[in-house]
Parts: structure tokens; sequence; C-alpha cells
């Protein structure tokens, strides 16, 4: 009996975790996007960003997307989540290819993902590059 009762609890501790997830995603846009990802050997600016309150970026945190995200945003791609930290970002960066949304033909919003080394990059740029993003605008 204090098995079912123990099963029970756990069960209910997990819905209510799923219910509290449904909410948080349920007030914020859901939009389908181009995920591509960059490193620190890249270019000239190396793991530094745009964004004035933060002076480098950090893998499982740091994404560049479009002006129409100002800085701070949360960003949370669900497919990424295990991958690249929790699947939850904030906006601290831009980029052309994200500003002119070139990387999808400018048909889709577009968000850069940072990833710490050469190593993840090659890892992750094999992942499909449409994913479901929710962000709030």
């Amino acid at each position: 009996m204090k098995m079912f009762s123990l099963i029970g609890t756990i069960v209910l501790a997990f819905t209510s975790m799923i219910a509290e997830e449904v909410e948080k995603l349920s007030n914020l846009d859901r939009m389908y996007c181009r995920i591509t990802y960059y490193h620190p050997y890249q270019d000239k600016w190396g793991s530094r960003v745009a964004c004035p309150r933060t002076n480098r970026a950090k893998q499982g945190i740091t994404v560049a997307a479009h002006p129409s995200f100002k800085f701070g945003t949360k960003v949370y791609i669900p497919e990424l989540a295990g991958k690249v930290g929790d699947g939850y970002f904030l906006v601290q960066d831009r980029g052309a290819w994200v500003t002119k949304k070139k990387a999808s033909k400018g048909k889709h919003y577009v968000f850069d993902v940072f990833v710490s080394c050469k190593n993840s990059y090659s890892k992750m740029k094999k992942n499909n590059p449409y994913m479901w993003v929710y962000a709030s605008k």
C-alpha cells in the first residue's frame, strides 16, 4: 500500500512540474526559427557580446537574436535541452546573419546559439536547423 502511495506522490509531483512548464510556455510566442551556432574562434569578436550588461558569451546561456528581441529576453528551445544547457537562453548578442535573417533567406527569425568550442560547434551544426522556439517579443 505504501508503494502505491509513493508512486502516486511521484506522479503528482511530476504532473505539477509539467503544468508549471506549460504555464510558463503559454505566456511566450511560439515561432518556427532557424537555429545556427557560433563559437569564440570564428572571428575577431571571440566571446565578446553586444549586450552592454554582459562581457562574455557563455555556453548554455547566450544566444544572438534579431533586434526585435531585446537584450535580456528569455528564449526556450526545447530541442536543445540537454544538448546546450537546459534549453533556456538569454538574448545577449546580435550579428549580421541574425539581424538580416540571412541564414533563413529572410523567411524566419534566426537564433545563433553560442557554444564554447569547435568540437561542440561541429556536433551541434549536424542538428535539424529549424526548430520551435518560445520567446517573448
